[in-house]
């Protein structure tokens, strides 16, 4: 995994409705790229990891347990685990994230 460069053509596409690839995995993080066409959004979800998200291009809203985020190009915000969260692109350009997730040291 180190000095490996990765591109969407290299990095394993996840198994959801979106189109997401793991850029790099390790025990305690993942880097993910996510693509959001216009009109399109990602579930409501819970998940345990912490995550950054960045904004590599476009605009979108991020829910989080109910509070909404309107973020644009070079924009990212930090999520708490365990919370409820969601992406949608209601604008007319394809939305470009990178998600940056750690787990808790134990």
């Amino acid at each position: 995994m180190y000095n490996k460069i990765t591109d969407t053509g290299s990095a394993m596409k996840l198994p959801i409705d979106q189109d997401a690839w793991m850029m790099f995995r390790f025990s305690n993080h993942e880097i993910i790229r996510l693509h959001l066409g216009p009109g399109r959004s990602i579930d409501n979800h819970i998940n345990d990891w912490r995550i950054i998200f960045y904004v590599i291009s476009g605009e979108g809203i991020l829910n989080v347990d109910g509070s909404t985020y309107a973020l644009a190009e070079q924009q990212s915000i930090a999520v708490e685990a365990g919370k409820h969260r969601f992406w949608s692109n209601p604008g007319k350009k394809d939305l470009e994230l990178l998600a940056i997730k750690t787990r808790e040291e134990e």
